[in-house]
């Protein structure tokens, strides 16, 4: 059905981005930048929407009338609060002209026709421009200057959703939940990093396709979560299918192969007659998921084709029964009238209702008895909590849909005597392509390795592939390719044996990249080779080889190891349901924190955490969307590494084992921060999870010559001990080839001190027999106590060559015991079980436990120094 695109464009404006700053008579400068913004008058009718006053209390908590308490800008500054941590932060607000908003607004719709590409537009760069154009604050004013924990941006944005949503009489909106799988099996099934970006951005693209539908029919303010504003492929989308080429930049290729999107989406949509619309789009989101699949499936079968002519006729028999059956995409819809407070109330805590089920949205909503009648306002004050209810009700059937396991189609065999091909090399649950006889399958794929080369992505001999690891394989040149605007050059991925001296080959100055360039190549092995010819199939050329010799002769033989780091974001269930909000005391405007203080009747609502509404819930996925964007990739390259994926609370990453340890430190510390500005953008500042948020980390340092997916279990185990520990640390897990694969916690305001350990370790000939020593001496050591664990330690260190008590010492050889110990007790105090249930997590570590840990960590830092096994 067509929208009226023009109500949705009012209601995204229907107040103006600075009402903070004039909210008495805001209407006059709406009006006026909507006339802007449509080229014509809007009435005051138009206005006022009822769109605004649904996404207001979805959102609002209790407060007095305007008239009974206001609270307005002072010598130019706001307070705000952080939307999840509750920090504040003084917004200073410089002159402004409301002509020249008016004139930013329409040079940004200039020459476009449309009003729905208006919309779009605006959408997409309004925030961005008057941000840039007149002052960074123009992005965190407040909507609410009294409850100033969201800007203005999250509930306009939610006032489009709901017009969109509710508009032609459609029977009020819904809440449309998808998800795509398997996730982490298809990832992990790769023989290279370019099959584990693959697999990465076969899932963000499909689940992004899923999302088109609901974009082209209500727009992108539709989508809860994830949040879509600067996402690359939509700013493709915009430039390609809504006209918007000249009014929207292209992004950059590095940018466009990020996968930044995850598995799964919720949106706001109309229901329409007993759920006619929203199963209709649920239907169309699967549809578009599903057939962008199949696209991608018959452009890699025919990109292969053009490359092997005369392969067997038969050969992909079997590709379009593997292609239909291998993903799971689910939708569901929750009905918002159905969905009353009380019918989730006792479907979530039974017979007892909502104020079970959410003591703290009914102990906020409570607050509204202290306000007197004549000072309350002219609508119902009692809805906090039930957008978050009803989004925790739609997780729920969401869950309840993915338990239900679909039984897939079984193989069909033609004839009772049909032979069946052997087993993928790479996914074991599907039958290889080709001819099903051992002999004859050897002879194809043989045969394949030499035909199936498409812009520098080909098979290996051995390689026997299935229709869905083929596709994983040479989606990238082609189907991506074509669909992002990316060059073969830009496909391109090094080999983990090049990740793991990445550093090495930086001081070295050898330039692997450039020699990919050249004939013969460029192989990480080579690297460690005791000859050029070592593999007569793909020798070193002898140039090269001469300049790799000499290096080696000069910087000692290149790191063997790299890292795989795995983040993923504590208790995100959590934050969503705001069992981890802030108190309302804590975002509250100390004036409305006092005029409920003064009543004497409302501690226990001003103690209650925040409900979840719309704009938090839009805070939330901005602040993931932005970790995802624009600082997960940039902080990974600068440390020599691959982003494989950030799907906004989760990374998945590659990288030189040197350089893990700060990587994943900045990763975290970003991760947890209230605001930053992203690299080369100094102008901007953008919201992140904030101080209260954290990640647990597992990081697996592997040989390059290990199966990848050997690595990359590794690490989710790893990550898995540091959930299982108490959350927010990071495990790491030394996985030596030649002996004993040891793990050890390290807690993330910990990280800077073994890092400062890998570097002392580093210097020539630093020696780590202490640390091997107190590992002999550690099952006596624990059942003596902390003193004898810190006068061993000391004493261990202290018989060192003088180098090494000097790197230890921090310059004072005399000194290297005192901080090794300091460091011990750093380490007792950081991982020490918590004192009450406040504290994050449910474990650490007794001081038995800490001791072995500890010295664990302390051979780890040796072993990352140099890379190679000893």
């Amino acid at each position: 059905m067509a929208r009226n695109w023009r109500d949705i464009l009012v209601a995204y404006l229907h107040d103006p981005p600075d009402k903070a700053l004039q909210i008495r008579g805001h209407e006059a400068p709406a009006r006026g930048y909507l006339q802007a913004a449509l080229g014509d008058r809007v009435s005051e009718v138009e206005l006022k929407d009822p769109s605004d006053a649904k996404a207001a209390v979805a959102e609002r908590l209790p407060a007095p009338n305007w008239q009974r308490l206001t609270v307005s800008c002072e010598q130019g500054r706001f307070l705000t609060r952080h939307p999840l941590s509750g920090a504040e932060k003084v917004v200073t607000v410089s002159d402004w002209d409301q002509s020249a908003v008016s004139a930013t607004i329409g040079q940004l719709v200039e020459g476009i026709d449309g009003t729905k590409q208006r919309f779009f537009a605006l959408w997409r760069q309004l925030a961005d421009r008057l941000s840039l154009d007149h002052g960074q604050w123009f992005e965190q004013l407040p909507a609410d200057t009294r409850i100033p924990d969201h800007t203005i941006w999250h509930h306009l944005e939610t006032a489009a959703a709901w017009k969109a949503a509710e508009a032609d009489d459609s029977a009020g909106a819904a809440f449309l939940s998808f998800s795509l799988g398997p996730v982490q099996s298809f990832i992990a099934a790769a023989r290279s990093l370019r099959d584990l970006w693959s697999g990465s951005m076969i899932l963000a693209w499909l689940t992004f396709q899923g999302m088109l539908p609901i974009i082209e029919e209500l727009g992108p303010t539709a989508l809860v979560y994830p949040a879509l504003r600067g996402l690359p492929w939509l700013d493709l989308w915009l430039r390609r299918e809504a006209g918007l080429a000249s009014a929207i930049a292209s992004p950059a290729s590095a940018r466009s192969m990020a996968p930044c999107i995850p598995n799964r989406f919720l949106a706001l949509v109309p229901w329409g007659l007993e759920g006619s619309r929203a199963r209709d789009l649920a239907s169309r989101c699967e549809n578009a998921a599903r057939e962008a699949w199949q696209d991608m499936a018959d452009a890699v079968l025919s990109g292969l084709n053009q490359k092997w002519p005369s392969a067997p006729a038969e050969w992909a028999s079997r590709w379009s029964e593997q292609v239909k059956n291998h993903f799971e995409i689910r939708t569901s819809v929750l009905p918002w009238r159905e969905a009353s407070d009380e019918v989730i109330g006792r479907l979530i805590a039974g017979e007892d209702g909502f104020d079970k089920a959410f003591p703290d949205a009914a102990a906020v909503r409570r607050l509204a008895d202290a306000i007197p009648a004549h000072e309350a306002p002219g609508y119902s004050q009692k809805s906090a909590g039930s957008w978050q209810a009803k989004v925790e009700l739609s997780a729920r059937l969401m869950q309840a849909q993915r338990s239900i396991r679909h039984v897939p189609p079984s193989t069909r065999v033609k004839d009772e005597g049909e032979e069946f091909p052997p087993k993928c090399s790479l996914l074991g649950s599907y039958e290889q392509m080709g001819p099903a006889g051992l002999q004859e399958s050897g002879a194809f794929w043989q045969e394949a390795a030499r035909q199936f080369s498409i812009g520098g992505v080909r098979l290996h001999e051995r390689e026997r592939f299935s229709a869905i690891a083929l596709i994983k394989r040479f989606s990238g040149p082609c189907y991506f390719r074509r669909e992002l605007g990316l060059k073969s050059a830009d496909l391109r991925y090094d080999d983990t044996a090049t990740v793991a001296a990445a550093e090495w080959l930086h001081q070295a100055g050898i330039d692997h990249a450039k020699q990919r360039r050249q004939p013969g190549g460029w192989s990480g092995q080579w690297l460690h080779w005791p000859r050029p010819d070592f593999d007569r199939e793909e020798p070193c050329p002898d140039e090269l080889w001469t300049v790799i010799k000499q290096a080696r002769d000069e910087h000692r033989m290149p790191p063997a190891y790299y890292a795989v780091l795995m983040l993923d974001g504590d208790e995100m269930g959590k934050w969503l349901r705001g069992d981890k909000s802030p108190s309302i005391q804590e975002v509250l405007h100390p004036d409305l924190r006092a005029y409920f203080a003064k009543s004497g009747e409302t501690p226990a609502g001003l103690a209650a955490r925040r409900p979840v509404g719309p704009a938090v819930h839009a805070a939330i996925s901005e602040a993931l969307a932005n970790f995802a964007l624009h600082f997960a990739p940039s902080i990974v390259e600068k440390h020599k590494g691959a982003l494989i994926y950030a799907g906004g609370d989760d990374v998945l990453a590659i990288l030189p084992a040197r350089t893990a340890l700060v990587c994943a430190g900045e990763l975290s510390r970003t991760f947890r921060k209230n605001y930053e500005k992203p690299n080369g953008e100094p102008r901007r500042e953008c919201l992140l999870m904030g101080e209260k948020a954290s990640v647990s980390g597992g990081l697996a340092i592997v040989h390059y010559k290990e199966d990848l997916r050997f690595a990359l279990e590794a690490a989710r185990k790893a990550e898995k001990a540091a959930k299982n520990a108490g959350r927010d640390a990071l495990q790491i897990a030394a996985c030596r080839r030649s002996g004993e694969h040891a793990t050890a916690l390290c807690p993330w305001k910990f990280v800077d001190r073994l890092d400062g350990w890998v570097q002392s370790f580093a210097q020539d000939d630093a020696s780590d027999r202490w640390a091997y020593h107190l590992r002999g001496e550690a099952e006596t050591l624990q059942g003596l106590g902390p003193a004898a664990m810190r006068a061993e330690i000391q004493r261990q260190i202290n018989r060192s060559e003088e180098l090494t008590r000097k790197l230890f010492g921090e310059g004072d050889p005399e000194m290297a015991g005192q901080r090794l110990v300091d460091a011990f007790d750093e380490y007792r105090r950081a991982t020490r079980p918590p004192q009450d249930d406040g504290s994050p997590g449910q474990r650490r570590f007794s001081d038995r436990e800490a001791f072995s840990q500890f010295v664990t960590l302390c051979q780890t830092a040796s072993f990352l120094a140099r890379g190679r096994d000893a």
